[in-house]
C-alpha cells in the first residue's frame, strides 16, 4: 500500500515539474503573490493589524504567514516558490490516502487517491501560490481528527483552518450538528458518561470558533470591520440568483471534467447497497456527514463571493464516500479494476486534453500564461518603457510588477500603464482570458492599426497603435 501511494506520488509531482517555473497569474499574481511577496520582505504577520488588509483582502492570515516565511527562507524564484503549493497538494493526497484508509478502506484509499490526483482543478491548483489546497488540507485534517475523536489535533487543525479563511466555520458548523444531532443516531452512549464526555467535546470544539471571534474582533480594533468590507459587498441575497447559483455550482462538482460517470455509479451503488443493508453504521454517518457539509458549502458559497477552485475544499468528501460505493458495490475485482481504469481514464483526459481553457482550474492556462510572458518581452523589445499603454486589469501587472517574472528585465517596469478612458494611450492591450467591450470599439475602428498578434490554440494577445505601427 505504501508503494502505491509513493508511486502515485511521484507520478504526480512529475506530472507538475512543466508548471513550477510558470510566472504567476490571475488571483495568484495580482492578490497572493503580491501579498506574500511583499510580506517575505517585510515582517512576519499572523494577526490583524500586522499586515495590509487591501493586499490580504481581510482573511485570515496563516497562509500568507506560511508562504511569507516559505520564501524568507527558500528564496523568491519561480520554481522554489511553486514548492510550496506543490508539498501541499502531495501531503493533501497523503492526507486523502491514509484517512480513507482510517473511515472506509484499503480499496477506497487507493480509487480516491488516483482520484483526486486526476481532478483537473486540482492539478492546476497544485503549483499555484492559492490557499485553496492548504484549506482543503486543514478541512480533512480537522474532519479525521474529530471522528478519531483526537481532540488535541482537533484543536490544531481546526484553529489553523478557520486562519486560513473565513470559509472554514462551514465545517465546524457541520461538525456542530453531527455531534448535536447526527451522532446519536449512530454511536450508542451509557446516557450519564455521554452527557459529561459531551460538555468536554463541545468544549473544544469551540476553540475554533473563539479564535475566529478574536479574529474579527481584531479586524473590528485596527480597521473598523469585522469582516472585509469589499467582499461583503459582493454577496447576493436574492432568492432566485442564490438558488441559481446553488445549482451551477453543485452541477460543476457533480458532473465536470468526467465526474457524471462517478456520481452515476455513485448514486446506483448507493441504491444497492442501502437495498442489501450493507452500510454500516459509522461509514453511514460519514455519507450523512459528508452530503451535509458538501450541501451547507455550496449554500455558502452561493451568498458569498465564489469562484470554481473554491470546490476543492469539498472534492475529498465527494471523492472519497463516492469512491467507497463504488468498490462496495462491485465485487468482482477484475470488474471493480476495469471500472477503476475506466474512471481514471477519463478523468485524465478531460484534465490533459479534453477541457483546457486559460482558468486557473486547468491546466489550459499554462498556454496562455507563456504567450503573456512573450508578449510582454515584445513590449519591452519594442522600448515601450514610457509609452503610454492602454492594459486589462491583470495585464497591468504582469507589465508594471517585476517579482511576477513575466519582465525579462526587472529592473525596467512600464511606467505608463492604465485602463481608464480618455488619458491619451498609445499602444492598447487586449487578451483572450480579459475580455473588454473596447476590444471590439479598438480592433473595428480604422484610425488603429494591428501592432502585433500572438495566439496559440485560444489564447491570444494583440497590441493595437493609433494610425500606424509603432516601430
Amino acid at each position: 500500500m505504501i508503494l502505491f501511494a509513493l508511486t502515485v506520488i511521484v507520478l504526480f509531482a512529475a506530472s507538475r515539474t512543466g508548471y513550477l517555473n510558470l510566472p504567476f497569474y490571475w488571483d495568484e499574481a495580482w492578490s497572493y503573490a503580491t501579498a506574500v511577496f511583499t510580506m517575505a520582505g517585510d515582517k512576519l504577520a499572523i494577526l490583524p493589524g500586522n499586515a495590509d488588509p487591501e493586499l490580504t483582502r481581510g482573511h485570515p492570515l496563516v497562509f500568507y504567514f506560511l508562504a511569507a516565511a516559505w520564501v524568507k527562507v527558500m528564496g523568491t524564484k519561480l520554481a522554489v516558490v511553486h514548492l510550496f503549493p506543490l508539498f501541499l497538494s502531495v501531503t493533501l493526497l497523503m492526507a486523502v490516502f491514509f484517512i480513507s484508509i482510517k473511515l472506509f478502506n484499503r480499496q477506497t484509499a487507493m480509487v480516491a487517491m488516483v482520484a483526486l490526483a486526476l481532478q483537473a482543478m486540482f492539478l492546476a491548483q497544485s503549483t499555484q501560490l492559492l490557499p485553496e489546497v492548504m484549506l482543503a488540507l486543514w478541512t480533512i485534517l480537522t474532519t479525521y481528527a474529530y471522528f478519531s475523536n483526537r481532540w488535541c489535533l482537533f484543536v490544531l487543525f481546526s484553529v489553523l483552518l478557520v486562519m486560513t479563511k473565513e470559509t472554514g466555520m462551514v465545517l465546524i458548523g457541520v461538525l456542530f450538528l453531527d455531534k448535536l444531532l447526527f451522532e446519536r443516531f449512530f454511536v450508542h452512549h451509557e446516557s450519564a458518561k455521554r452527557q459529561i464526555s459531551l460538555v468536554g467535546e463541545l468544549a473544544f470544539m469551540m476553540i475554533p470558533v473563539l479564535a475566529f471571534i478574536l479574529f474579527m474582533i481584531l479586524q473590528k480594533i485596527f480597521y473598523g470591520w469585522y469582516l472585509y468590507p469589499g467582499h461583503l459587498n459582493l454577496a447576493v441575497t436574492e432568492p432566485h440568483e442564490v438558488l441559481g447559483r446553488f445549482r451551477t455550482f453543485l452541477s460543476k462538482l457533480l458532473f465536470q471534467h468526467g465526474r457524471s460517470l462517478f456520481f452515476a455509479m455513485s448514486v446506483m451503488a448507493f441504491a444497492w447497497l442501502v437495498m442489501k443493508k450493507s452500510i454500516s453504521r459509522p461509514v453511514a454517518r460519514m455519507l450523512l456527514f459528508s452530503v451535509v457539509f458538501i450541501l451547507l458549502f455550496l449554500a455558502f458559497s452561493s451568498i458569498n463571493f465564489f469562484t470554481t477552485r473554491y470546490l476543492i475544499c469539498i472534492l475529498p468528501f465527494y471523492l472519497m464516500p463516492g469512491s467507497w460505493l463504488i468498490t462496495t458495490w462491485i465485487k468482482n475485482n477484475a470488474l471493480k479494476g476495469f471500472a477503476t481504469l475506466a474512471l481514471g481514464g477519463i478523468f485524465a483526459w478531460y484534465s490533459f486534453a479534453g477541457y483546457l481553457n486559460e482558468q486557473d482550474t486547468s491546466l489550459g492556462y499554462r498556454k496562455t500564461v507563456l504567450l503573456q510572458q512573450k508578449a510582454v518581452h515584445f513590449a519591452e523589445d519594442s522600448q515601450w518603457q514610457n509609452k503610454k499603454i492602454y492594459a486589462t486589469f491583470l495585464m497591468q501587472y504582469y507589465l508594471t510588477v517585476p517579482y511576477l517574472r513575466y519582465l525579462h528585465d526587472p529592473s525596467s517596469p512600464f511606467s505608463f500603464i492604465g485602463n481608464k478612458p480618455g488619458a491619451g494611450y498609445e499602444v492598447f492591450l487586449f487578451c483572450s482570458n480579459e475580455p473588454d467591450p473596447l476590444y471590439q470599439v479598438i480592433s473595428n475602428n480604422p484610425q488603429y492599426s494591428l501592432v502585433k498578434r500572438f495566439e496559440d490554440g485560444k489564447a491570444w494577445v494583440e497590441y493595437y497603435s493609433i494610425d500606424r505601427p509603432i516601430n
